[in-house]
């Protein structure tokens, strides 16, 4: 969607987060990290066959490529991705709740996912509260940098039919009643400043962003696609 007076909006943002095996289950591993881990680390050896995700090509993982390749170059990224399919536990599939399904069914020990799945399987059924029970949250970073955000954002078209009503229905998204429910309810990172994150989110601890651009991460996304491709990283 573009045009020289299209107007944008970010209305919540997300962190591409690592659920591990929480220390209540029995077959925790002694290698797995309590606090920290870097995207980087994610290739490492000692992850051979404990590694969970949905598919690469998905929008949430093309995105996390995007940006190692922006930070590292197309060469280094084609062997981390080599290396992390080195490391899966299964076939890329399913969504970011079956990645906390498989940890807790000792499938896997970590995993990458959306924070806010942690939160809405909190208060789901009680099969996923126990999917959530099973995992502690970690929120890796880029070695020298930040953890990676994915972003809810819209934007109105130059010849949008209804473009007032647009635009209010984006100013809505970024009031502070509609923060408020991307905290509370759907367990994001409000964007407006002064609307408290969950505390449920909060726990999973301090949050640093990554500072890269997200326009960087966008003009990569083609490539990243082709690279994960490349690897037959889903396959």
């Amino acid at each position: 969607m573009s045009g020289a007076s299209a107007k944008p909006s970010i209305s919540g943002s997300r962190s591409r987060c690592t659920p591990r095996r929480s220390r209540r289950t029995s077959r925790a591993s002694s290698a797995i990290p309590t606090t920290a881990l870097d995207y980087e680390d994610l290739a490492e050896p000692k992850w051979r066959g404990k590694l969970c995700t949905r598919a690469f090509q998905h929008q949430y993982n093309i995105a996390l490529v995007a940006a190692f390749l922006v930070k590292h170059g197309e060469a280094a990224t084609v062997e981390w991705l080599r290396r992390v399919k080195a490391n899966l536990a299964r076939k890329p599939s399913g969504g970011d709740r079956d990645v906390a399904k498989d940890i807790a069914a000792g499938v896997c020990d970590i995993g990458l996912g959306n924070q806010y799945y942690i939160g809405l399987m909190s208060n789901g059924s009680a099969e996923q509260r126990k999917w959530a029970e099973a995992v502690r949250v970690i929120l890796p970073t880029f070695k020298g940098g930040g953890t990676h955000i994915n972003v809810s954002g819209a934007v109105v078209t130059k010849h949008a039919p209804n473009r007032d009503n647009a635009v209010k229905l984006l100013e809505y998204m970024t009031s502070t009643e509609a923060q408020r429910v991307f905290a509370d309810v759907n367990y994001e990172y409000p964007v407006r400043p002064g609307i408290a994150v969950n505390p449920l989110v909060r726990s999973f601890g301090e949050l640093k962003p990554d500072p890269m651009a997200m326009a960087d991460i966008a003009m990569a996304r083609a490539k990243a696609s082709e690279l994960v491709d490349k690897v037959g990283f889903d396959r």
